[in-house]
């Protein structure tokens, strides 16, 4: 059942016209804002996505102080932000905290969360339950966000 719906939530997702974080961050105009699609198959997945992340939110608020930035994680990787995961993943709790702080938006996919049984109060204040990933994206497009999947550098 899992492979079948992250297979569907690629296919989604490959509907989305995305950007590389390099695309991005050499544009000669700022973009409206960007949406960072987190999409992985465990919730250790988070360990190696988390500093390429920061990194990549640190560059374009340099570029462009005032951008709007959100991320919207999909997959297995989302229960990593459970709040009884708090205490094996401290690190990354403290920096989705810090992130929301400084005004970026961290969502997950309630849909994906409601077919493992986790109800939206599982996850602390400081993450949004979305309806769907997918449909958040899409949402995050409709308003002139880039999308980016692939921020490695």
């Amino acid at each position: 059942m899992r492979a079948l719906f992250l297979s569907i939530l690629m296919v989604l997702s490959f509907g989305l016209k995305a950007e590389t974080f390099n695309d991005v961050i050499s544009m000669d105009e700022r973009p409206d804002g960007v949406v960072f699609e987190i999409l992985a198959p465990n919730e250790r997945s988070w360990e190696r996505t988390q500093p390429k992340l920061l990194q990549a939110i640190e560059q374009l608020k340099r570029r462009w102080l005032d951008i709007d930035i959100a991320v919207v994680s999909h997959g297995n990787e989302q229960f990593a932000l459970t709040t009884d995961k708090a205490s094996v993943f401290p690190e990354l709790h403290q920096s989705v905290l810090n992130l929301g702080e400084q005004g970026v938006d961290i969502h997950v996919c309630g849909t994906y969360a409601s077919w493992r049984d986790i109800k939206p109060e599982a996850f602390p204040d400081y993450v949004d339950v979305s309806a769907s990933g997918p449909a958040q994206i899409n949402d995050y497009k409709a308003l002139g966000y880039v999308l980016v999947t692939d921020f490695a550098f």
